[in-house]
């Protein structure tokens, strides 16, 4: 049986362009033209003579690494992938069967939770709770493991709250993990876009009972190369997803992984425009929730995305997706009083969209009250 994965369902549906689109939970796509812009002359050389014959299995030398030079471990612990969704399905299917148990973070991306359920493995939900202590957050944890408990699923940074996991309790979780011998799974997408001048989001890469997932898409507006990767410290399990890669794309194409690698060299210049975005965004929308108390949330520290608390979330966004602004339903993420609002747009682009949120607060508001 094939369980449909909501959020990317609710995609498909919402073609229709729009006056403002933030549904995007990363970087605003960039041309192959401004990527080859910022390229130096011997890398744009060494893209046009790129073979378009079959690539390594595992990815290049060079983009392993370059992700492995990021993610502080050797390269042979790397797999590049077709994308971080090909990641997550690899260490899904090769980690769970039939009997074992998953627990997942809520609220985040839906995959893994659906990945698990069609393999037979129940799903168990530990929720975030941003306002409590990280010895708090592992308490609640506890209750949720058994001994069927296969693997505990977080994105770190949060998607799409951008909340983070400091160093001390990553630490604690994989410990704490490892002890019962459970495997963490840490889709770490957004883990460059720290909104926060100076924070430097933890990989859980050098823990190893982790499998760490990432890609180009959501920090670098990256998307259409289709390239992501997975990081997994043991040679055994490594060997293992590796094999169920050879039923599924083999490797990515060639020409993503050149240019995938032109992206990792220029990563500062690409998130500049980005984080810049997000940052004075960000910004709005506080001060917009400082004057409207129908619309509340905390504040990403990471991520491209808020959390935005409204009343009648439901309406509201039907009611925005009508006047032309498309923000994503908290329903698909298991939490229907909020909002995800992308954060990474044009800036006068987000201004209007936020206008429009408030005039549609005051006239939920007022019908509400009448």
């Amino acid at each position: 049986m094939i369980e449909p994965c909501a959020l990317e369902r609710w995609f498909a549906s919402e073609r229709t362009p729009r006056r403002c689109d933030l549904s995007a939970s990363g970087a605003p796509p960039i041309t192959l033209r401004e990527l080859l812009g910022i390229a130096s002359a011997d890398e744009r050389e060494e893209f046009m003579g790129v073979s378009l014959g079959y690539g390594p299995p595992a990815g290049s030398a060079a983009l392993r690494a370059l992700v492995a030079t990021r993610a502080g471990v050797p390269s042979e612990e790397v797999l590049i992938t077709c994308g971080a969704i090909e990641a997550l399905h690899l260490a899904v299917n090769a980690l769970v069967g039939p009997g074992d148990e998953v627990v997942v973070q809520q609220p985040m991306y839906p995959a893994v939770a659906g990945l698990a359920r069609m393999r037979g493995a129940p799903v168990r939900r530990w929720p975030l709770a941003r306002e409590a202590s990280a010895a708090e957050r592992l308490d609640a944890l506890l209750p949720l493991l058994t001994d069927a408990t296969r693997v505990v699923a977080i994105t770190q940074p949060n998607g799409p709250t951008g909340d983070v996991l400091d160093e001390n309790e990553l630490e604690k979780l994989a410990q704490l993990l490892a002890a019962r011998g459970v495997l963490l799974l840490a889709d770490e997408v957004y883990r460059d876009l720290a909104i926060e001048p100076g924070l430097a989001v933890p990989s859980a890469a050098r823990h190893s009972n982790a499998i760490v997932v990432g890609d180009v898409a959501k920090p670098l507006g990256l998307g259409g190369l289709r390239v992501g990767w997975l990081i997994a410290r043991d040679p055994v399990l490594r060997e293992r997803i590796a094999t169920l890669r050879d039923y599924t794309t083999l490797s990515v194409p060639t020409p993503s992984d050149a240019l995938a690698r032109i992206g990792l060299r220029h990563v500062d210049a690409l998130l500049e425009a980005p984080l810049e975005n997000i940052r004075a965004n960000l910004s709005r929308l506080r001060a917009l929730a400082a004057r409207d108390h129908l619309l509340s949330f905390d504040a990403p520290r990471a991520g491209a995305t808020a959390f935005v608390r409204v009343a009648d979330a439901d309406g509201v966004q039907h009611a925005l997706a009508a006047a032309g602004v498309l923000v994503v339903p908290g329903a698909l993420f298991g939490d229907p009083d909020y909002l995800r609002i992308g954060l990474a747009g044009a800036q006068a682009d987000f201004a209007d969209a936020l206008a429009m949120l408030g005039r549609t607060l005051e006239r939920e508001d007022a019908i509400h009250d009448a």
